[in-house]
């Protein structure tokens, strides 16, 4: 495409692009797979990659579920072996990691909003929560007054050490009003998963919220800014760092979002390739850059993974318009980095 931004990469120029990257950092939802269904082709390029001895790692902003469930997904669906557990990062991982170097699993608790992914992974390092599954209205108020003015907390402020919100379909006014009152207490760490605004589904016209409205209704009610340590900001970057010695000018990261997966590369010196299986397309990288959004223009693009070993898989307009999202509100701002009077990373 003439004066387009972006490199357009298939099966004929890949191996040039390979020769400068010793890993590749692949989203999951619309890149490895989308909902329950294998992305075709996808597997075939990670062996790929494999059998050329670089190194392959998954980073999903999704944590509903844990780095050992989405592992045995990968294997369902027929992706390599190689890629376990150990070649996952999602955000419930990056956050018990985060609580855990801030001394969280040495007495203080969390109050969770969130699913069993997260729960998993605190409970893997010893980390107590309470506060997740169902809290109704009606255990905490009568109705006979439109505000809940007085509310029983499970524990006591001194003894809450971090409010962690993640999506929760459970979410509703006590757990906000809960986690606004723990983070009275400056010294309680407001952690966030992530801040996407929907999530992927099979109906592309219903509107799926995702974690980010939880998150924002939390910061709103409590005047707290949280850590977000999900894509594309900077603590799943240093949590990759600190489990892999890589090098950002020779690490790739490949997705199908440009505000979390092509933001994250750009904001952390890696190069970038969007492919467009999943939610942004090729409208949204030229309306970036005609609007100077440059963190949102990717270096490459893909028709898929597939694609780029010979395998491309090509879908009808019908078939497309059942899988991709409603266009998502973009955000323009710069990611600003997290104040470090919060959290100090090692």
């Amino acid at each position: 495409m003439d004066n387009f931004p972006s490199t357009f990469l298939d099966a004929q120029n890949f191996p040039a692009v390979l020769d400068d990257i010793d890993t590749f950092i692949f989203d999951a939802d619309g890149v490895l797979w989308l909902g329950e269904a294998v992305m075709p082709g996808s597997p075939a390029l990670v062996d790929f990659l494999l059998k050329k001895g670089k190194r392959v790692i998954v980073l999903t902003n999704n944590a509903t579920k844990s780095r050992a469930v989405y592992s045995e997904k990968l294997a369902k669906l027929g992706y390599n072996k190689q890629i376990g557990k150990n070649s996952i990062v999602n955000p419930a991982a990056v956050v018990a990691d985060t609580l855990h170097r801030q001394g969280l699993s040495e007495g203080k608790k969390v109050y969770l909003i969130g699913t069993q992914g997260i729960k998993d992974e605190l409970d893997d390092l010893g980390i107590e929560y309470f506060g997740d599954g169902p809290d109704p209205v009606e255990n905490h108020h009568d109705g006979k007054t439109a505000f809940i003015y007085d509310l029983e907390l499970e524990e006591d402020l001194e003894d809450v050490g971090a409010v962690v919100v993640g999506y929760e379909r459970h979410f509703n006014y006590i757990k906000l009003m809960k986690a606004a009152n723990y983070l009275k207490d400056e010294s309680c760490l407001f952690v966030a998963t992530n801040e996407d605004e929907t999530c992927p589904g099979p109906n592309p016209n219903t509107v799926i919220p995702d974690a980010g409205p939880i998150v924002a209704a939390v910061q709103i009610a409590s005047g707290r800014a949280p850590v977000v340590v999900g894509k594309p900001n900077t603590p799943a970057f240093e949590y990759i760092c600190r489990r892999w010695e890589i090098n950002p000018q020779r690490t790739m990261m490949v997705g199908d979002r440009t505000n979390t997966d092509v933001k994250f590369g750009k904001y952390h010196g890696l190069k970038t390739c969007l492919v467009l299986s999943g939610c942004h397309q090729v409208e949204d990288v030229l309306d970036h850059h005609e609007n100077d959004r440059h963190d949102m223009v990717p270096d490459f693009y893909a028709e898929n993974l597939g694609s780029l070993v010979g395998k491309e898989v090509h879908m009808t307009k019908k078939e497309a318009a059942a899988h991709l999202l409603e266009k998502l509100t973009l955000a323009e701002g710069p990611y600003v980095p997290q104040p470090s009077r919060v959290l100090a990373y090692y």
